[in-house]
Order: C-alpha cells, then sequence, then structure tokens
C-alpha cells in the first residue's frame, strides 16, 4: 500500500506537471486544474445547492471508474457533499459549462483512496454542469411505515 502511494503520488505529480502546460488548462492555488471545453451561461451553484451533472472519472492513464452517460442517467448531488475538487469546480462554473478536471489526491480520495481508486491517486473528470435543482424531499411516509416508538 506503502509503495502503490509513492507510485501514485510520482505518477500524479508528472502527469500534472505535463497537463499544466496545455492551452486552456488553468491550476488553482489548490492545485485543481480546469479546462473549460463547453462555456455556460446559466447561474453558478453555491456550496448549499443540489446539483445535476453528468460526469466521467478516469483514472490518469485513462481506465474509466465511473460513467453517468453509460448509465443513461445524470447524477443528483449535493455541492457540500462531493469531494473538494469537485466542490471548487462546482461553485466556480455555470449551469451548462463542460469542464475537463485534473484533482491532486488532496483533492479527490487522498492517502486511503477508496473503492476502485488507489492511495494518492491524481484523478481525472470530464464534468457536465446540467441544472442546479431542489433536493429531493423524503415523502411521507404511510403509518405502517413509521418507526415503532422506542425501538431501533
Amino acid at each position: 500500500q506503502i509503495l502503490l502511494a509513492d507510485l501514485n503520488t510520482e505518477e500524479g505529480a508528472a502527469y500534472r506537471e505535463a497537463n499544466a502546460i496545455k492551452p486552456g488548462v488553468v491550476t488553482t492555488g489548490s492545485g485543481l486544474q480546469i479546462e473549460i471545453l463547453l462555456a455556460g451561461d446559466g447561474p453558478v451553484p453555491v456550496e448549499d445547492d443540489w446539483v445535476e451533472v453528468h460526469y466521467r472519472g478516469m483514472h490518469i492513464d485513462g481506465r474509466e471508474f465511473e460513467n453517468s452517460w453509460r448509465k443513461r442517467e445524470p447524477a443528483t448531488v449535493a455541492v457540500a457533499d462531493t469531494i473538494p475538487g469537485w466542490r471548487q469546480a462546482l461553485v466556480s462554473i455555470p449551469v451548462g459549462t463542460r469542464v475537463r478536471l485534473v484533482l491532486p489526491p488532496e483533492l479527490a480520495y487522498g492517502r486511503p483512496g477508496g473503492g476502485h481508486i488507489g492511495p494518492e491517486e491524481t484523478l481525472v473528470f470530464e464534468l457536465d454542469l446540467l441544472a442546479i435543482v431542489e433536493p429531493e424531499q423524503p415523502r411521507d411516509r404511510d403509518e405502517w411505515e413509521k418507526p415503532v416508538p422506542g425501538l431501533r
């Protein structure tokens, strides 16, 4: 795990360094790299908003680990509940924008990684901000669905 983290750190730094000099790529103070693929002109979400997005997550070698387009259904997420790199990007782009993000590990899943993500892994996302939406409200439960008082 330690060796893999060291390898991912080294390969990710080299990838981000090469990506940073590509035309159109902006690197923020936090290390997030943003490339605007399609500029939108809608409102810009704030951290308290819920958004509808299509996205594709990739390792730096191009292998996909997630793709909402393939599932044919956009994701609806609370901006505040996303990983730090997404959160930074979402509050800085207007609805209708498609971006390519390169996230250093500290803005993604960091040292522990998770699921298909290795420790200290740099990640690449294509993110399409479709809309700011109202969060889904919990529905009223029927009487028979309500928990029994005193029981867990």
